[in-house]
């Protein structure tokens, strides 16, 4: 299956700001594909050098900043190319670190000697996205008890701020934090994640959320044109590409208090590498530098706000998205029916994990509708990620893509590229 895609010119609270800016379409993709092609020819590297990772970097520049120079060209908004050029330059980073980790996984990771337990998780990881890990009996109830502690002040928190989440990050090395890492250590859950990125990874944090039905940083979107909320409201993929997460329900969860939902197997869908990466790119500029100044929720400040809508459909088509596209499913069609079809909702009550893909698994999760839940979201990074962006920044790969970067912006502000 195609991973879904929502054409804003014919949605509501899109289509009137439709631009009259003329694109050449087939010049915009033939880069994109370019891009995947050369992305994935990297990825299919046995074993992948540093020489290789710059020159893939060199290459994806050429073709990004051909696309820069194409929009500039048609005159659109400062603002719009400034949109275009920070999505370009975020996305590159973002690569940069993807292809160093992949040389890194290369050179030092020699594999997990995984139980026959370990191995069905692991091809359930690898073919839907997702799989349940029973956690330790006894580590889960410590983990529950911890958690509970701070009911109160996150449930005052969610009833004094409705328009935001409330969430508290675990503190390292806290009991609970120590509790959450001996469980996955003991659920096996490392190794298997480990084995799917191909480095050995470790806990980067976890976050303790309360949710209520008060709350409705979610909600209303589009009420400045009369759109009611979308069936599939807040379906998303995460952004870090090489942050696998696992789900820990503290109160029991139904399908009224806010279960966890995917889409298994969605993980597996066909998609543009590069204008995946360009649509969370677009989420993370737009969120960073408008967010503070929404009235109400923080949550996707481009779908809340007029102007910022019309400035979104300026961009090429190609780059019109976002990783949380659920809110843009327009209740009755075709796509919102098939979503809905294949959609399962997580309902443990307790004492098991859902561990899954979350960059590129479609799912949702704290829409509570009655009732509460309080849920650890726990994060998981590559251990040697500290030497990674070491070699980042003091070696080749970083140094050279940001020396490329500069290069082909002087040249396209000279109108060379």
């Amino acid at each position: 299956m195609r991973y879904p895609e929502i054409d804003y010119s014919t949605h509501p609270a899109y289509a009137p700001y439709q631009s009259k800016v003329s694109y050449d379409s087939e010049l915009l993709l033939q880069h994109i594909r370019e891009v995947d092609d050369i992305h994935a020819k990297f990825c299919n590297l046995t074993a992948p050098s540093d020489g290789d990772a710059t020159d893939v970097l060199a290459q994806i520049g050429k073709h990004t900043y051909q696309i820069l120079r194409h929009a500039r060209e048609q005159n659109i908004s400062i603002l719009a190319e400034e949109w275009l050029d920070s999505t370009v330059k975020w996305t590159i980073a973002d690569l940069s670190h993807e292809l160093a980790r992949r040389v890194f996984s290369a050179r030092d990771y020699h594999g997990q000697a995984l139980s026959a337990g370990q191995s069905k998780q692991f091809a359930l990881l690898q073919e839907q996205g997702m799989y349940i890990a029973d956690l330790p009996a006894d580590v889960y109830a410590d983990i529950r008890r911890l958690a509970l502690e701070h009911r109160p002040e996150l449930r005052q928190r969610a009833l004094s701020d409705r328009f935001n989440r409330a969430v508290i990050n675990v503190a390292f090395n806290s009991p609970l934090w120590k509790s959450i890492k001996r469980a996955a250590k003991e659920a096996g859950i490392f190794d298997v994640l480990s084995e799917l990125k191909r480095n050995r990874l470790t806990l980067l944090g976890a976050g303790l959320e309360y949710s209520c039905p008060e709350q409705d940083w979610y909600q209303s979107l589009y009420s400045d044109v009369g759109l009611a909320d979308s069936p599939m409201q807040y379906l998303h993929v995460d952004e870090g590409d090489c942050l696998p997460k696992s789900m820990i329900y503290v109160t029991s969860v139904d399908e009224e208090n806010g279960a966890t939902r995917a889409i298994p197997g969605s993980n597996r869908w066909e998609i543009s590498e590069c204008r995946f990466r360009m649509h969370k790119a677009l989420d993370r500029v737009v969120g960073d530098r408008y967010a503070k100044y929404v009235r109400k929720a923080h949550y996707r400040p481009l779908a809340r706000h007029a102007e910022l809508r019309r400035i979104f459909m300026e961009l090429p088509k190609p780059f019109q998205g976002s990783s949380h596209f659920g809110d843009d499913v327009l209740a009755g069609t075709e796509l919102a029916n098939t979503l809905a079809k294949q959609e399962i909702a997580y309902l443990s009550q307790g004492g098991q994990a859902l561990v899954f893909d979350g960059p590129h698994l479609l799912h949702r999760g704290s829409l509570v509708k009655s009732g509460e839940r309080m849920a650890l979201q726990v994060i998981y990074r590559n251990q040697n990620e500290e030497r990674l962006k070491s070699h980042l920044t003091k070696e080749t790969l970083l140094k050279d893509q940001m020396a490329l970067a500069r290069k082909y912006a002087r040249k396209f502000v000279m109108g060379y590229v």
